[in-house]
């Protein structure tokens, strides 16, 4: 009894220190400001400003031109309370972010801990998890990255709840796991990957017992049925409602996205795994060129050998791991990256990044749970080898965090952020559009200037993709002309700025923005028929976007029509 509490309380004190471990390799990025999307999602976003009620109804976008699959109200619901308490101070945002990554990490001990026959193995998970530079991002990205880490915590909870449940065959215990589970669905929808893993955990407990009551183990996952439910349903409605999703199934019916992005086919997105898997392989071995924006190449002949030589890395790692290097910890390990890891996958198609250092947040619990199991598996044994086995888990993880510290001042803000892009990816055109914006967003003469440098390389670089015979511009060329025509307006280049607005509105015919602003310069050109006709179409263009332009426009309108 005493030895059972004396193991008790080491392993919750290896928990914490997972804990504090997670909370100091973050803490210098509790000084960082906002980048990237946290401006439109959390600063300027309309539904945070209303009642807590319209979230629940509400889809993850911005932009009424620009409806996307995502259904995550709880994560918004974290981001109304924080602007009602505190009004997005940055320093208790991020806060909130290191506190929740810190939590997470303890739950991965203890779910390791519960795999792992060898506590320094579980320990090791915990702090791979911790500390490695792969989960910055989650971290640092409040707008991209709070729905993966809620999801990660109520996903562990869920399942640790339910297996003391399943275990004890307490009732309670589980409908306290189907609680977490549903919460974790309602933060993002990838948490859903956990219910197969639940599951086997009931079919364990018959399996040992199979004689025990069948009941038991129906009405334990009862409530995950309920709770599941519960969110499709609900998702389907608000979805519908949007016109973003018309079947109950995600991906199906979503006729307004593809007529809104490039969707490419499911065979087009399964074959950017060829590219995109090797890619995340070597971002776990090393994490040393992060990017929070990666671009998977269009054609990847010239990469083949490279590629041919990862694939055959990657199967020799399979076929070890399922035949000598086989154990229950690393099956659990390979399950759980491969569950996780499907809904980024392509499978189902996303309107986001195909590549994302977040997207692997969840999904790599499964790789620190088999590198640790195999780590401490292959140690020979004696006081020696125990030793020099903790000396050379003791810099890994020195390493790991010098990586993670370092990458976390990445996130100070935006030019920050797209500087460390384009330094280490400078042919990737999305590194170049993204720092011109945050240049111009910045504003100084001396800025303006730089952010047309950037544009430009941008245009220079940027990938022809083609439909229906049709070259498809990505997403952010629609910005970019803009903005490029916001420049040349400044410095009175009408004419330039004309061009770049009416490439925009071929990108998208009903860009308010372009819309307003060429309408704008047509007029300083003298055209008032052409300025007329393209104020009317930003009247009638749908969305809210730039309401407090309509007055304009309008008195436009009358005056030129005179």
């Amino acid at each position: 009894m005493m030895t059972a509490q004396i193991e008790q309380r080491r392993d919750l004190l290896y928990g914490l220190l997972v804990a504090i471990v997670a909370f100091f390799v973050y803490a210098d990025s509790l000084g960082n400001g906002f980048a990237m999307d946290d401006f439109s999602v959390i600063l300027n976003n309309p539904v945070l400003r209303g009642s807590p009620l319209d979230l629940i109804f509400s889809i993850d976008t911005t932009s009424d031109i620009q409806p996307v699959p995502y259904y995550r109200p709880l994560t918004y619901l974290s981001f109304w309370i924080e602007g009602r308490l505190h009004g997005f101070n940055p320093f208790l945002v991020r806060l909130l972010n290191v506190l929740l990554h810190s939590a997470n990490a303890f739950f991965v001990y203890r779910l390791a801990r519960g795999l792992l026959q060898d506590g320094r193995a579980a320990l090791f998970a915990g702090l791979l998890f911790a500390v490695h530079p792969l989960n910055s991002e989650g971290v640092n990205f409040n707008a991209g990255g709070r729905n993966t880490m809620l999801a990660c915590f109520f996903v562990l909870t869920a399942y640790l709840s339910h297996r003391r449940g399943a275990v004890g065959k307490k009732f309670s215990w589980a409908v306290g796991g189907a609680v977490l589970f549903t919460a974790g669905l309602f933060s993002k929808e990838h948490a859903v990957a956990v219910l197969p893993f639940i599951i086997w955990l009931e079919y364990g407990i018959l399996n040992e017992q199979p004689s025990g009551p069948r009941l038991g183990s129906a009405g334990r996952l009862l409530p995950y049925a309920l709770g599941a439910g519960f969110y499709f349903i609900t998702r389907w409605i608000t979805l519908d409602t949007h016109g973003v999703q018309t079947g109950i199934i995600p991906g199906l019916g979503a006729k307004v996205l593809e007529s809104l992005y490039l969707v490419p086919n499911i065979g087009e997105r399964l074959l950017s795994n060829l590219y995109i898997i090797p890619k995340y392989f070597l971002t776990v071995l090393w994490p040393t060129r992060l990017s929070s924006v990666y671009e998977v190449p269009g054609d990847m002949h010239l990469l083949a050998l490279p590629l041919a030589a990862a694939w055959l890395c990657i199967i020799g790692i399979l076929i070890r791991l399922l035949t000598r290097g086989r154990t229950a910890a690393t099956l659990f390990g390979l399950s759980w990256l491969i569950a996780f890891w499907l809904p980024v996958s392509g499978l189902v198609w996303f309107a986001s990044s195909p590549l994302a250092d977040r997207y692997l947040y969840l999904p790599a619990i499964g790789i620190w749970i088999i590198f640790a199991d195999q780590f401490f598996r292959l140690l020979p044994a004696g006081k020696t080898a125990r030793r020099n086995a903790e000396v050379a888990s003791l810099i890994i993880l020195l390493f790991l965090s010098a990586l993670t510290i370092v990458r976390n001042l990445d996130w100070r803000n935006d030019i920050a952020l797209f500087s460390r892009v384009v330094k280490e990816y400078p042919e990737n055109p999305y590194g170049h559009a993204y720092l011109g914006d945050s240049y111009f967003v910045r504003g100084r003469a001396e800025d303006l200037v730089l952010a047309e440098q950037e544009f430009k390389k941008a245009l220079d670089l940027q990938p022809i993709v083609y439909t229906n015979d049709r070259p498809i511009p990505p997403m952010y060329s629609l910005m970019v002309n803009n903005k490029m025509g916001h420049i040349l307006i400044s410095r009175g280049d009408y004419e330039g700025a004309l061009r770049y607005y009416s490439e925009a509105l071929t990108i998208y015919p009903l860009d308010k923005e372009a819309l307003l602003n060429r309408g704008k310069t047509f007029e300083y050109l003298g055209r008032y028929d052409e300025a007329v006709s393209d104020y009317r179409l930003f009247l009638s263009a749908p969305g809210r976007e730039f309401d407090e332009s309509r007055s304009y426009a309008e008195e436009r309108v009358r005056e030129l029509s005179r």
